[in-house]
């Protein structure tokens, strides 16, 4: 597939479609929104954070951010507590079923991620680097 190639738009949109069918599909198997898994993972991978960390690391807005966390806490999935430097911020922490959802959640990514990963192409040098770079992030 090379990259002038009027396929490669389609290959690459396929893709994320099946990349988006999966975040649903894993988060709804959780009983989460694909925020919250989105925020999970996040959690699992950079915590603890502050919830300004948490938005840029999603790209979620601060006030649906807060809903998230609410739900989450809720869940008894994440714990908060006021920032030991700056007592105005909230440092997040997932609680060991948070933790264990996460590594669940993480397993079952590595698992998709090869009927994902074939669908990129071996040829060219630059896609094999892409390849490796999603490879890396998906486990």
């Amino acid at each position: 597939m090379a990259s002038g190639d009027p396929h490669t738009g389609f290959d690459v949109e396929r893709l994320l479609l099946q990349c988006h069918h999966l975040e649903r599909s894993l988060a709804a198997s959780s009983g989460l929104s694909v925020d919250e898994f989105h925020s999970l993972i996040q959690l699992y991978v950079h915590a603890p954070c502050y919830v300004k960390n948490l938005c840029e690391l999603t790209g979620i807005h601060p006030t649906r951010v807060s809903r998230i966390l609410s739900g989450l806490e809720r869940k008894g999935l994440l714990t908060r507590t006021l920032g030991i430097e700056d007592k105005r911020k909230e440092s997040l922490a997932l609680t060991e079923a948070g933790m264990g959802m996460a590594r669940g959640l993480l397993q079952s990514c590595a698992l998709a991620k090869r009927g994902l990963a074939g669908a990129f192409p071996a040829a060219e040098p630059e896609q094999g680097e892409l390849s490796e770079d999603f490879r890396g992030v998906t486990m």
